[in-house]
């Protein structure tokens, strides 16, 4: 995967991301995004064939926070759901 910063400015970034699964990956994302009070906008659409590269924005209320950040947070909190989810998922299936 390859993640190429296109802009960034106060409260706003967007990306160019190649080489991965766009739709599953950044869905999940642009959700979690979004359920974040601070995110005005998150959203992607496809650049060239939707399965070579995408463009990823993030848009926050509050300019003087980082977007990194932000996504760097929704990621985590993925990260944190998909474990729980495997672990209960295990627990319960076995």
């Amino acid at each position: 995967m390859e993640i190429k910063i296109l802009k960034k400015e106060d409260g706003y970034v967007k990306l160019n991301i190649r080489g991965t699964d766009p739709h599953t990956l950044f869905n999940l994302l642009r959700v979690q995004l979004l359920s974040d009070p601070e995110v005005d906008f998150a959203g992607y659409w496809r650049n060239e064939s939707f399965y070579e590269s995408i463009i990823f924005q993030v848009r926050l209320k509050d300019e003087s926070k980082d977007p990194i950040e932000v996504i760097k947070l929704a990621l985590e909190n993925i990260r944190k759901q998909t474990e729980e989810f495997i672990k209960v998922s295990k627990e319960k299936l076995s």
